[in-house]
């Protein structure tokens, strides 16, 4: 299977079903998966049911003792915790950089999730640990990364703010860092984030202090980015989402949902993924704020990119995906206003120093794609 979007397969409902279901179904949730996965072994499980695997650490008690998945679980959940606590001993590092150049910080999705609300590194795997830093100290924190020595997974480092909302950085060792500057990608305007600055809580990471979102925040973030179509299927974010709701249950501002909704351009994201997890998983969502989010006004620009974003990208859909992106960054200005910014965001996501190369690394790359697709990559 390659990857998916905001909605688990039937397969991955099982799986989370015995992961974070109640305990009573998880062992006939686990034979369903068992069901649907045949007699092959472990190399059939996806990139994305593989993310959910650790959270069934607590309930292996549960499971058929004799059934030669349990110790893929076991291995999954030590690799998690081992890998997790190298990446929050490399972000405490750079946290305190940060702080002492006074750049303010805050730690959103696994880097929160894990700890405060799993309570168990563990149960969270995080491929990158993310922290945003306020736009206007963007280009001073990476330059900060760099001299560091940690290496940008992306050419022109010191522009990827102008193309980007985030960008991912490597340690000497290839862990990852993933450099926010706007939490999502349809909200890079200026000062998107004051809400979310405004309601960050304190925040440790070892011994290093600095913020993370609020609970609401977090769930906004959770459910939108998993709305997004991705070459690993984004399944896990149903269970991070159960986790602060049963975890934080007092603390769900449903109201500001609905004004983080607008203002960060992401009603349909939340109307699907919210739904979704009333009507699947019996989460206590206010039935008044589903359908406001479902009667939101949307502008064209952000329910085209939507619908396109957030699917497996075809033939012609894969080369219209980066104007969508850039459009989401210009929606204030028409598409004929728009379009000599294009080319230079181009430029900086394709990494050229000019645009005389551009139709022929387009070319280049879309021609990789779908040598990647017929094999089944992406």
């Amino acid at each position: 299977m390659i990857g998916g979007g905001w909605q688990p397969t039937q397969a991955q409902e099982d799986l989370l079903e015995a992961a974070v279901g109640s305990e009573a179904g998880a062992p006939a949730a686990w034979r369903s998966w068992r069901a649907r996965l045949g007699s092959v072994g472990p190399d059939a499980v996806d990139d994305g049911s593989a993310r959910i695997l650790p959270l069934l650490k607590p309930r292996v008690a549960l499971l058929p003792p004799d059934d030669p998945m349990l110790p893929l679980i076991v291995g999954y959940y030590r690799r998690s915790l081992y890998h997790g606590r190298m990446l929050r001993a490399r972000a405490a590092t750079l946290l305190a950089l940060f702080g002492r150049a006074g750049i303010a910080t805050m730690v959103s999705k696994g880097g929160v999730l894990g700890a405060a609300y799993y309570g168990d590194l563990g149960l969270r795997p995080m491929n990158d640990f993310d922290v945003l830093v306020p736009r206007g100290q963007a280009l001073d924190a990476i330059r900060m990364l760099l001299g560091a020595g940690w290496v940008s997974t992306q050419p022109m480092a010191e522009m990827l703010p102008d193309a980007y909302h985030s960008a991912c950085f490597q340690s000497p060792d290839r862990l990852d860092f993933d450099l926010h500057w706007h939490l999502l990608p349809e909200s890079c305007f200026a000062d998107a984030e004051i809400p979310a600055w405004e309601a960050a809580e304190p925040y440790m990471v070892d011994d290093v202090t600095t913020q993370a979102p609020c609970a609401t925040d977090l769930l906004v973030i959770v459910c939108a980015h998993a709305a997004h179509w991705s070459p690993v299927s984004p399944a896990r974010w149903v269970a991070d989402a159960l986790v602060i709701l049963r975890r934080a249950p007092e603390r769900i501002d449903w109201a500001r949902i609905a004004m983080l909704a607008q203002r960060w351009h992401v009603a349909p994201h939340l109307s699907d993924t919210l739904s979704y997890l009333a009507q699947r998983w019996g989460a206590d969502i206010p039935r008044p704020l589903l359908d406001e989010l479902r009667r939101a006004s949307v502008g064209r620009i952000d329910r085209r990119a939507y619908a396109l974003l957030g699917r497996m990208p075809g033939r012609l859909t894969y080369l219209g995906r980066p104007w969508f992106r850039y459009r989401l960054r210009t929606r204030d200005r028409s598409a004929l206003a728009s379009l000599p910014g294009f080319v230079e965001y181009l430029k900086i996501t394709l990494g050229l120093a000019s645009g005389r190369a551009l139709a022929g690394e387009v070319f280049r790359r879309y021609r990789r794609w779908r040598a990647d697709r017929a094999g089944g990559k992406r």
